[in-house]
């Protein structure tokens, strides 16, 4: 041992500085890769961390700053859905049409001889059609009136197929008989009609 130590005695100064600052720089890189290098990673990853957060929270305060203009929206959405469930329903309703159709053939001054409804036929997108053949007997401008009136109805009613036969004269008026086909339409929910379809079976 102490031959060891003589010798470590012995060596040139240049050499023990050499050995301390090689073992200085060992211990230091020995730091860095197993404390330092673990550490930055981790600074780095909390940096990503901290990032996703603040995006998040701009995003939430920014829908928070705009809820009173997305319920205003949602208002005014809901409002024009129930509009347009007015012109076309999600049911058939023969029998308000039905009574409708009489209340402006009674205001036309005309009056409906038949009313016969017809089947639904699915059109196999979002709507299903629903035909009634009308029977009217007026004047021509009684019988234009309630067109034009069944034209102004807010649930969608069209008029075809239309011809006028059986002129009589009554008193001072030329009458007509007209037969026509007046087809409504109804929302077809595919959606419901399945999960409908699928509890069933």
């Amino acid at each position: 041992m102490e031959q060891f130590l003589d010798r470590i005695v012995k060596v040139r100064w240049e050499i023990k500085l050499g050995v301390l600052f090689g073992s200085i720089l060992l211990m230091f890189l020995a730091n860095y890769f197993f404390l330092i290098s673990d550490t930055q990673d981790e600074i780095v990853r909390q940096d990503a961390q901290i990032k996703k957060l603040e995006d998040d929270l701009i995003q939430k305060q920014s829908i928070a700053n705009n809820l009173n203009e997305y319920r205003r929206q949602k208002e005014i959405l809901e409002q024009k859905l129930a509009e347009a469930l007015t012109e076309l329903p999600n049911d058939a309703n023969i029998d308000e049409l039905l009574s409708q159709l009489n209340e402006v053939g009674v205001r036309s001054g005309l009056e409906l001889a038949s009313v016969e409804p017809g089947s639904e036929a699915n059109e196999g997108s979002f709507y299903s059609k629903i035909p009634v053949k009308l029977s009217i007997v007026g004047n021509y401008h009684e019988i234009a009136t309630f067109f034009d009136a069944v034209g102004r109805l807010k649930r969608i009613v069209n008029i075809s197929d239309i011809q006028l036969k059986s002129p009589t004269r009554q008193g001072d008026k030329v009458v007509l008989k007209a037969d026509c086909l007046a087809t409504t339409f109804r929302f077809v929910d595919k959606s419901a009609s399945a999960a409908k379809k699928g509890g069933g079976k």
